[in-house]
């Protein structure tokens, strides 16, 4: 299950990446400085583009969070990925975790593509939607 976020840093770090997302030159510095501190990260001002384009900010720093909480798993199976992907798909409480705990331990190239854009997977099914147990499979096998 997901780790319990402080939402007080979770807050801090979601302003903190508006203002650097779209930043222009000589804007940003000690903003990207504040930022690594306080999260544990190493980014550069170009994770910050674009952002909002494709998430909320606290979102994304959300996933940032979860995603230093664990490492890929060596011997997951088929059944827990596919667990994973429905829990992934089902848009409910930890979603963000589960996306990037799904992210950490995917082989294949496409990524997230699997669970949201499979048409454009073509080791998927093209006429109907892929199982979780399908888009599992093919996430710990990597590309066929």
């Amino acid at each position: 299950m997901p780790p319990i976020l402080d939402e007080a840093k979770v807050r801090h770090l979601a302003a903190l990446a508006e203002q650097l997302d779209g930043a222009a030159p000589g804007q940003w510095e000690e903003q990207l400085a504040e930022f690594n501190r306080a999260a544990g990260t190493s980014f550069t001002i170009e994770d910050f583009q674009g952002i909002y384009g494709g998430s909320d900010h606290a979102d994304w720093v959300r996933r940032v969070l979860y995603r230093q909480s664990f490492d890929p798993i060596a011997d997951l199976s088929n059944a827990e990925m596919a667990e994973i992907v429905s829990r992934v798909t089902a848009c409910g409480p930890g979603h963000d975790y589960f996306l990037e705990l799904f992210l950490a331990n995917c082989e294949h190239p496409a990524g997230s593509d699997l669970i949201f854009w499979p048409d454009l997977v073509p080791e998927l099914p093209q006429d109907r939607e892929p199982t979780a147990e399908e888009i599992a499979g093919l996430a710990i096998r990597g590309r066929v």
